[in-house]
């Protein structure tokens, strides 16, 4: 699943905006204040895929909570 995702500039705090997917894969992202880079070590990548794997699967669960919801 791919987020488009807001990370918090380490140096300045401005938002960097990214892609869950393409931050997965390695490529880093810049600030656009800054200009610092961002981006996942080859050690963190399987650790936040399997974090947003669960996100992404409580998304669905409460979405259909509220379609029954909804239906009753």
């Amino acid at each position: 699943m791919q987020f488009n995702i807001q990370i918090p500039c380490p140096v300045c705090q401005t938002q960097i905006p990214a892609d869950s997917n393409l931050l997965l894969t390695g490529i880093q992202f810049s600030c656009p204040s800054c200009s610092a880079a961002i981006g996942l070590s080859a050690k963190s990548a399987p650790l936040v895929e399997h974090a947003i794997n669960e996100f992404d699967e409580l998304r669905k669960e409460v979405s259909a909570m509220k379609s029954a919801t909804q239906e009753d």
